[in-house]
């Protein structure tokens, strides 16, 4: 063995047989700790660095791609329960992209994927079931993207087309959802669902869908069943958001003028959400215009002769005598059409029409401090303050007489405002505690950890190398010097040990004032040994 090894060995041989017990415990524990502590690092070192290949996938999905990975013998790890599978980050752009090539992502359920395999010998009805059987999985598929929306399962009954129009049944949809924890769908939401698998099956009419969630709670029922309850949900929702909209103006009006939390108010919006198509004629006769005129005019002229007596048998119409009469007239006829001024309205009345608006306010009063007794004294507001809010709450909700709308105001003690909430000022304690309490716990933590554990073994590891050094220095500095720092050291020596003897000389004297009987027996002890 080489020398200089030897001396190594040795000079640790020393080092550790001069250590106490509990300072060898600590030296191996730090050693022990360093040793574990460095492998595992080389491990985390050497250990591959994993990315998300594919997350959030379906099981089917997850099955697929799993099975592709182990045929390549490629590493992964699986997590999140199996939605989400990672691979080493060199490899994570090519296998991602090698999924994507295969086709292995198809999401839940059978979708059109099942025609890639033409099967020769299947009948018409076994292509009709993998049709809807296809059409229900791409739907549930495509409802399932919904950030809501979890997962999705449609049903489709899309009966054989008839020859005849009134044997023909239409088709008819119903839809499960299962949403997220506690998630809700809106009515828009719900609406677009529908819609959507409305236009996605052939001849299926909204009317004929249903959508309901996992715990069997309707999110849409059809019309021709349920419509006047639809209809109420909405009449509901609307007046709801009236009189909500009507109170927040309120208090926002009344808030920084009375104070924060000094009104409470509550409106009740009667509305009138009947449908009413009037249909009105009138006639204006003073504005009549002559449309068309008919004018005839008739005019006749004649004489007549009347003889008197017998007639002649013989007469041959010569030397006539008798009496001659002449007759004129004239007729005139004119018809005249006028067109009176005629004016037609087709009035459809607004659904949702205001036709009483009830408001009732409560407004707190003041509170002011009595200087002799300390206590908070309430006053009330004056007349003059509760109408001058009633005329502001009735510009602010378009207050109208006519159609019998009112307005009440009161004035109520809301309680003495409390000064001094204990409450709030512990949560705030408390919230402080919690911010700054872990950090600080930490960094007392650390420091005791430095102090008591990491500065002994520093100390202790130092020590022998000041002095091995200081005992260098000593032997390479000249005779004189060297000596005069042996005399210090002598010196300093010296000085311990009769401190040592004094210390020994006050504990005797103390012991022999306190025993003195055993201090004389020991004396007479010691005196005999002597001689």
């Amino acid at each position: 063995m080489p020398p200089f090894v030897t001396e190594y060995f040795s000079k640790m041989h020393g080092f550790w047989t001069d250590r106490t017990m509990s300072q060898r415990l600590l030296i191996a524990g730090l050693a022990v700790s360093v040793i574990i502590s460095f492998a595992l690092m080389i491990f985390w070192m050497n250990k591959p660095d994993y990315k998300v290949l594919m997350s959030n996938l379906y099981p089917e999905d997850a099955s697929r791609i799993v099975a592709m990975l182990q045929g390549e013998k490629e590493d992964y790890v699986l997590g999140e329960n199996g939605r989400t599978i990672m691979v080493p980050a060199d490899r994570v752009y090519e296998l991602r992209l090698k999924v994507a090539g295969e086709g292995n992502l198809h999401g839940q359920g059978i979708g059109f994927e099942i025609f890639d395999e033409v099967q020769i010998g299947q009948t018409d009805f076994v292509q009709h079931i993998n049709y809807q059987r296809a059409l229900q999985g791409e739907l549930a598929r495509t409802i399932s993207e919904f950030p809501q929306i979890t997962k999705t399962r449609v049903h489709l009954v899309i009966p054989q087309k008839s020859l005849f129009i009134e044997d023909q049944i239409p088709p008819s949809a119903s839809i499960v959802l299962q949403l997220k924890g506690e998630g809700k769908l809106d009515g828009n939401e719900v609406q677009g669902i529908v819609n959507l698998v409305s236009m996605a099956v052939e001849g299926l009419e909204p009317k004929h869908i249903t959508v309901t969630d996992m715990k069997g709670r309707p999110l849409y029922t059809p019309e021709d069943d349920t419509a006047g309850l639809a209809i109420s949900n909405t009449q509901l929702e609307y007046k709801a958001g009236v009189e909500t909209k009507m109170e927040r103006r309120i208090m926002e009006l009344l808030g920084p003028a009375v104070g924060p939390e000094k009104v409470i108010a509550r409106v009740n919006a009667d509305l009138d959400f009947s449908q009413k198509t009037i249909r009105k004629e009138s006639f204006d006769p003073d504005g009549a215009v002559v449309r068309s005129e008919t004018r005839s005019e008739e005019s006749t002229a004649g004489a007549a002769s009347l003889a008197g007596g017998e007639p002649d048998a013989n007469f041959r119409g010569d030397g006539f005598s008798g009496t001659r009469t002449t007759q004129d007239s004239t007729r005139e006829s004119r018809t005249t059409n006028f067109e009176i001024n005629k004016q037609e309205e087709n009035i459809i009345a607004p659904v949702g029409e205001l036709k009483r608006l009830s408001v009732a306010v409560i407004v707190d009063g003041t509170w002011k401090r009595d200087e002799e007794s300390g206590e908070s004294v309430y006053t009330p507001r004056s007349a003059e303050e509760i109408e001058r809010i009633k005329t502001l709450i009735s510009s602010a909700v378009g207050f109208d007489s006519i159609r019998g709308d009112s307005i009440e105001v009161s004035n109520i003690s809301f309680g003495a405002p409390d000064l001094y909430d204990a409450d709030s000022l512990m949560r705030t304690m408390l919230e402080y505690a919690q911010r700054l309490g872990k950090p600080f716990l930490n960094g007392v933590l650390i420091f005791l950890f430095l102090i008591l554990v990491v500065r002994p073994v520093i100390m202790a590891l130092i020590r022998p190398r000041v002095a091995e050094q200081e005992i260098e220095e000593m032997a390479g500095l000249p005779g004189a010097e060297r000596l005069a720092l042996e005399e210090d050291d002598v010196d300093e020596e010296a000085m311990d040990t009769s401190r040592r003897l004094e210390n020994a000389k006050n504990n005797a004297m103390q012991l022999s004032d306190e025993n003195l009987d055993q201090a004389v027996h020991l004396l007479k002890n010691w005196l005999t040994q002597e001689a």
